[in-house]
């Protein structure tokens, strides 16, 4: 009871600094969050290595990132808060994501800027994360999780269990991740009026809200799931709802801008993506197909057929029928270590393993264990590829499915190889080209140079927004996929 008691006059006491402000941008009043502007400037800067090392660093390409600030700069100036310093990244990522962090951090991905259509939709997604920080939503998130992280080190404290502190950190970067639905609608709001501001068609935010929504599709289809699985793309913290669309043209309607007089700026935006790397990045390795290659560590591994493969910085997913599921990644083992040791030791320190086995795969050293994983039956497989680098597969499916699926598990981990070197250096990855419509050509004709085996007209038509009955013209710019 003297806990509780204490532990709610705290609270209170927090809730009583926190005051309350009206914010320019919405011109509601609110409990003010309880990060001051230094401290926002602060958690962004700390916030901003993670962020690099979670999306696979800044895109090399100077020329884009220098065309993405000059896009910020102009949205920002007319912003309800132009003196803010915003520093915007474009992340060598295939996510399609834009998102925008305490203190003027703006992040945009290559995913995200091969899928826009032109500067002005380019402007409606920086004035939407602009809008957001303007309003400081992400101070806002940020003190509710200050708030989850004190009810976890209490419950911690009570409790005596690191799993219970664990399970809250989850809880707060999911937190995180989103937005409520009410500061989407806020931040949508904002949005169309920088665009305007800005001399931009305000109708440029719905029209890329709609595309992402084609997109969604899309993916489904392809990828034969509901979601693409990734859990880090703009639609999972930035849902395209058929009400936001609509929202979003409402308020384009009250700007008095007619639709198509506003400045598009296509053709300067697609001169600027011509050459971007579209999908994976040989930084990061590369999917094609059911085939993961990573031509500078050169290795490789296929998974079966009816598996879908999510790669990130930091691991490639990989999801099958049955909700089976791999996760592939790498770590660090000391000299003179072997490799069952690490497995036992080391990575699995802790777990309660079964049936320790030793054996080579492709030449190479490595150990294998069952253990149960939460709700899965897993295994864990690791290689020595070389010294001091071990390769990691972490396999489960689910207890109903039996021994059902552990012969395509197995043949995952043995599919492990080295690339030659001549196989390394033909790994290429996918770039967007643009190309003029000449008399004659079609959606058919166009879709046909893309560097796909399936889905070739839908992926020409999402990515060039070529919905709602929009039609080809000669001498328009299109995106094209190719190697």
């Amino acid at each position: 009871m003297l806990r509780r008691s204490g532990f709610s006059l705290a609270l209170g006491a927090l809730l009583f600094v926190a005051g309350c402000t009206t914010n320019p941008a919405t011109g509601r009043t609110h409990i003010a969050p309880l990060m001051s502007p230094e401290q926002e400037a602060r958690a962004g800067a700390d916030a901003h290595p993670k962020i690099l090392e979670t999306y696979g660093g800044v895109y090399g390409d100077e020329r884009v990132g220098a065309y993405v600030a000059k896009v910020t700069s102009r949205i920002a100036k007319g912003s309800d808060r132009p003196d803010i310093a915003y520093r915007v990244t474009v992340l060598d990522s295939p996510i399609v994501n834009a998102f925008a962090l305490p203190g003027g951090y703006v992040y945009v991905t290559r995913g995200l800027l091969s899928l826009v259509d032109d500067e002005a939709e380019l402007a409606g997604v920086l004035g939407h994360e602009i809008g957001h920080v303007v309003a400081r939503h992400s101070a806002q998130r940020q003190t509710a999780a200050l708030g989850a992280s004190v009810v976890g080190a209490v419950l911690g404290a009570v409790v005596g269990s690191s799993a219970v502190n664990q399970a809250v950190s989850m809880g707060g970067q999911g937190l995180l991740a989103s937005y409520s639905r009410d500061q989407e609608f806020e931040a949508d709001t904002i949005g169309v009026r920088y665009l305007a501001r800005a001399g931009y068609d305000p109708y440029a935010e719905a029209d890329f809200l709609q595309t992402m929504d084609a997109q969604e599709q899309l993916s489904a289809l392809v990828s034969r799931q509901k979601q693409s699985g990734s859990g880090m793309d703009w639609l999972a913290s930035h849902p395209a709802t058929p009400d936001r669309v609509a929202a979003a043209r409402a308020h384009a309607d009250e700007t008095g801008m007619q639709p198509g007089t506003g400045d598009r700026q296509r053709e300067s935006f697609m001169r600027a993506i011509d050459g971007l790397i579209y999908g994976d990045s040989p930084e990061n390795g590369i999917v094609r197909g059911q085939m993961f290659m990573h031509p500078k560590l050169r290795i490789a591994f296929s998974v079966p057929k009816d598996f879908v493969m999510t790669n990130t910085a930091k691991a490639v997913i990989a999801q099958g029928p049955g909700k089976t599921v791999v996760k592939f990644d790498s770590g660090q083992k000391a000299p003179g270590t072997d490799i069952a040791t690490y497995l036992t030791s080391v990575w699995a320190k802790g777990v309660e393993l079964q049936g320790l086995q030793r054996f080579t795969i492709n030449g190479m050293n490595a150990a294998a264990s069952a253990a149960v994983v939460g709700e899965y039956n897993a295994q864990l497989v690791a290689i020595e590829a070389e010294p001091g680098t071990v390769y990691r597969f972490l396999m489960g499916t689910k207890p109903e499915a039996g021994t059902r699926y552990n012969a395509a598990l197995r043949d995952v981990a043995m599919s492990f190889r080295r690339l030659s070197e001549a196989e390394a250096r033909a790994v290429k990855p996918l770039r967007i080209r643009i190309a003029a419509v000449q008399p004659g050509d079609t959606v058919a004709t166009l879709a046909s140079r893309m560097a796909f085996s399936d889905y070739k007209v839908e992926r020409f038509r999402v990515l060039n927004g070529l919905g709602q009955g929009r039609q080809l013209k000669p001498g328009m710019l299109v995106k094209i996929v190719t190697d």
